[in-house]
């Protein structure tokens, strides 16, 4: 039986919905694979992002951001995250953030992930960047295989802590906000409060 061709559009904030689904089956399989699973409002941070690009491009800039969908037969089957960063302090040039892909288990190995990868080079084509980077989870071993057969070369390794964590062990306190009026204390009491808060505990070697 021949298989339906695979078609990838641009997203609107009004498509959404239709990839609710898809999202739930990311966060779970990324869950599994010890990733930490995006925040249950990663719809509306989308949208913001989404609004934010149409801005730039109405206002003659390059697009920031791109929400790709891939299809079969009007279904959706697989979708790609894609963030447009500028120079830093270790490239020339601007690159696009492959953020996140997935693909639905059922569909998998029938050349919907490439397909998703070539509008992330069509985008770079656009933007004037030159590079492409993905972000991979460190057990997805078949995940970073396809990237690998791809061309995707480890660049450097991005290591993630939790900020109460980190506080914990480097021994910060958390630093209190100078408008804070919240407190009913006087002058005196709120600058030796002040002072107590931001000094930092001596930290075990």
């Amino acid at each position: 039986m021949r298989r339906a061709p695979v078609t990838v559009r641009s997203v609107s904030a009004q498509d959404l919905p239709a990839l609710r689904p898809l999202w739930d089956e990311f966060c779970t399989l990324a869950t599994a694979s010890s990733v930490s699973a995006a925040p249950q409002d990663v719809l509306d941070r989308v949208s913001t992002a989404l609004a934010e690009s149409a801005a730039a491009t109405e206002a003659g800039l390059p697009p920031t951001y791109r929400l790709l969908l891939a299809t079969m037969d009007d279904e959706p089957v697989g979708f790609a995250s894609l963030s447009v960063v500028g120079h830093g302090l270790l490239t020339d040039s601007a690159a696009v953030v492959v953020d996140a892909v997935h693909v639905a288990d059922q569909h998998r190995k029938r050349g919907i992930g490439t397909a998703l990868l070539r509008e992330a080079v069509v985008l770079a084509d656009e933007v004037g960047a030159g590079d492409v980077v993905v972000n991979t989870p460190t057990r997805g071993r078949d995940v970073n295989r396809f990237y690998a057969r791809q061309g995707f070369a480890p660049l450097v390794v991005r290591r993630s802590a939790p900020v109460a964590a980190l506080r914990r062990r480097l021994g910060v306190e958390p630093r209190l906000d100078p408008r804070d009026t919240t407190i009913d204390l006087s002058p005196v009491q709120r600058t030796l409060r002040r002072r107590a808060v931001l000094t930092r505990r001596p930290v075990r070697p």
